[in-house]
C-alpha cells in the first residue's frame, strides 16, 4: 500500500526530505516506521530504541495521534515529529 510521510525537524534532516511516499508491506504504524527506516537507514537512531518506537517520537496518522499498532491503510499520511519543547 502507498503511504505518505511528512517530516519534521531532524528526521526531515537527516533523510534530506520534507515528505515522503513509500509502498508499504504491513498494515501497522510500526510496519510503516520501519519501512521508512529501511529507505532512510539514517533516521533509525533517531527514531528506535531496541526495536521499537521512542517513546518521545510523535507519530500522527491523518492528524490523529496514533500508536504503533495502529492500522494504517492505503493512502494515509503519517507526520512525525520530534519531541515538543517550549520555553
Amino acid at each position: 500500500m502507498m503511504l505518505k510521510f511528512r517530516l519534521f525537524a531532524n528526521f526531515r534532516e537527516k533523510a534530506g526530505k520534507k515528505e515522503i511516499a513509500l509502498d508499504v508491506n504491513g498494515d501497522t504504524v510500526m510496519d510503516a516506521v520501519r519501512a521508512l527506516i529501511e529507505a532512510y537507514p539514517g533516521l533509525e537512531p533517531l527514531m528506535l530504541q531496541e526495536g521499537k518506537i521512542k517513546p518521545y517520537v510523535n507519530v500522527l496518522v491523518n492528524g490523529r495521534r496514533a500508536e504503533p499498532s495502529d492500522r494504517v491503510k492505503d493512502g494515509d499520511e503519517l507526520a512525525i515529529f520530534p519531541p515538543v519543547s517550549g520555553g
